[in-house]
This record gives C-alpha cells, sequence and structure tokens, in this order.
C-alpha cells in the first residue's frame, strides 16, 4: 500500500513535469516572432533651389578647376560679362530691397557710355556676323539668368550695387576684374551642389531604381520610364 502511494507521488510529479513542459511550449510556438528589419526607401534626391532633374553644367578641368563662360575672359570680355551679369540683375532682382540693382546698372551705364560702347565694338570685330555674337550674348545672358543660382545672385548684386553707388571706381577695367569673379562665385557653388544631387541621385539609382524608379519624377526625367 505505501509502495503504491510512491508509486503515485512519482506518477503525479512526472506527469506535471510533462505538462509544464508542453505548456512551455505551447507558449513558445504562440509568441509572435520579432518583427524583420525593414530599411524604409528614402526619396530619390532632389535637385537644388529646384533645378531641373536634368541639365547641362560646365565640366571640371584636370585641374579640378571649373571651365565657365567667365573662364580665361580678356579684358574687354570680362568688361562685358560683368555688365551682362548686372544688366540680368537689374531684370530678375525684383523687390524693393533691390532697387538699389537698377539703380546702380543704369548710373553705371551713364559714367562708362564712352568706354562700354568702345568695347562693344572691339568685340563685335572678333565675331563674323551680329547672328555670332548674339548667339554668344544669349549664351552669356542664360548662364547669368540660370534660375536656381538667382536667389544666391541677387544679393551679390545688390553689395556690388550699394558699394558702387557710394564710391563709384573710375577705372572699368579693374573694377570689372575685381567684381566678376563676385558674381560667378554663385554659379560655382550651384554647380558644385549640382555635381552633389547628381552623385546622390546615381548613387540612389542604382540601388533602388529597378524596383521604385518609375515612381520617382527625377528617375523618370533622367531614365525614362522604359528603365
Amino acid at each position: 500500500m505505501q509502495t503504491a502511494r510512491r508509486w503515485s507521488v512519482r506518477t503525479a510529479l512526472a506527469a506535471f513535469g510533462l505538462a509544464m513542459l508542453a505548456l512551455g511550449e505551447t507558449s513558445a510556438s504562440a509568441a509572435p516572432a520579432a518583427p524583420a528589419s525593414v530599411e524604409s526607401t528614402p526619396y530619390r534626391p532632389l535637385p537644388p533651389n529646384g533645378a531641373a532633374y536634368a541639365m547641362t553644367i560646365p565640366p571640371l578641368g584636370a585641374d579640378g578647376v571649373r571651365r565657365t563662360l567667365n573662364t580665361g575672359l580678356d579684358r574687354d570680355d570680362t568688361i562685358w560679362h560683368l555688365r551682362s551679369a548686372w544688366n540680368v540683375a537689374a531684370l530678375n532682382c525684383m523687390g524693393s530691397q533691390y532697387k538699389p540693382i537698377l539703380t546702380g546698372y543704369a548710373a553705371f551705364l551713364k559714367r562708362y557710355v564712352k568706354e562700354l560702347a568702345a568695347v562693344n565694338k572691339r568685340i563685335e570685330a572678333k565675331y563674323r556676323s551680329p547672328a555670332a555674337r548674339e548667339a554668344q550674348n544669349t549664351k552669356v545672358y542664360n548662364y547669368f539668368a540660370t534660375p536656381a543660382a538667382m536667389g544666391s545672385m541677387c544679393p551679390v548684386a545688390l553689395a556690388v550695387a550699394n558699394e558702387w553707388l557710394k564710391a563709384p571706381p573710375s577705372e572699368l577695367a579693374a573694377f570689372a576684374k575685381a567684381t566678376l569673379p563676385r558674381f560667378d562665385a554663385v554659379y560655382l557653388d550651384f554647380f558644385a551642389a549640382y555635381d552633389r544631387y547628381r552623385a546622390d541621385s546615381a548613387a540612389w539609382d542604382a540601388k533602388y531604381g529597378a524596383l521604385y524608379g518609375s515612381t520617382q519624377p527625377g528617375y523618370v526625367a533622367v531614365h525614362g520610364r522604359g528603365h
């Protein structure tokens, strides 16, 4: 009788252990699996300052210096490019805060009227036809009127105009040589930012383009919908 009771206790304990083991296995199997790490897909990089998704910008030379329309100009072209930059600013920098740009430009033209006319005549002589000169003028004006750079160009033009109105320089060529790089720095900064955008977007295209490119306007603009 005593032996039977001991057997019953051992049996009960064994059964209890098996039941707890089964309960543990059930609980473990019922526990939800940890969510897999999901990488979010970033939006394709956007061009700086609302620029076009694809555009041609001046290239860097082997020395790392970017070759723009203002690279390697002679005396007369430096003067004329400065005049063009100021003209573009006078036409495009709107708002009362930019009024000195137009005022200064008008005074600049008046002060140097004879010298500017002589510069223009010498430049005209370098071109085979008026159409060729006009085409070059258009390139220069379009360069300075790059929409994505205007937000930074107008403050530079305002500073130049205010300085000029306060103390007009007597020597036109020296003024142009010192001032044109201030304008061009705006475009060099924009081109550098655009190069970074192109590198970043190329990396995005390589990683995500096959799956998500068709959903991104920039990818479609650059590669078309067939890729």
